[in-house]
């Protein structure tokens, strides 16, 4: 893999990818009581969720030719991942901000990883192919997704007993 040869959107993406798998490890929320505090990163609770949209996306740039933009398949998959990255964002935060001690403070890394998810999603519909619908592309990976689960695992080579309709029994 060639940084300097990669696709403008594979780039971004995976700048953006990479800031937010990053922002996992810093502090999401502290909580400060009786002059006690604590600080949590990411890697709890919905945030797990979100670590895994960001490996995936990460993934995801490096697969397939990647002089080129995503293909049909895996664009709509990558903003996918996402959107999922985001809304569990902002899950957590109003989680955070509901919270019963109400002296919790949003620490820095949630704000990182709601900036990479929507640098993600951003830069992947901003330098899509010209030809790149989202209608198109969605319609595209259901079509992938039902081919790859109604195409049988082990096809059977010959005929089978269900072919034959009479088996004579042996003498």
């Amino acid at each position: 893999m060639n940084f300097q040869t990669m696709n403008k959107q594979r780039k971004f993406v995976l700048i953006f990818a990479a800031a937010g798998v990053i922002s996992m490890f810093l502090p999401w929320i502290s909580v400060s009581l009786f002059g006690y505090s604590q600080t949590q990163n990411g890697m709890h609770d919905v945030g797990v969720l979100t670590f895994l949209c960001f490996v995936v996306i990460s993934v995801i740039t490096y697969l397939g030719d990647q002089s080129k933009n995503f293909d049909k398949t895996m664009w709509p998959v990558v903003l996918i991942a996402g959107t999922v990255a985001i809304l569990s964002i902002i899950w957590f935060y109003s989680k955070a901000n509901d919270s019963i001690m109400g002296s919790s403070l949003i620490g820095f890394g949630l704000y990182i990883a709601a900036i990479a998810a929507i640098g993600v999603l951003a830069s992947a519909y901003m330098f899509r192919s010209a030809t790149d619908k989202l209608k198109d592309s969605f319609t595209n990976l259901k079509n992938e997704l039902e081919k790859k689960i109604n195409t049988p695992a082990h096809p059977t080579s010959g005929s089978s007993n269900d072919d034959n309709k009479s088996i004579e029994p042996e003498k």
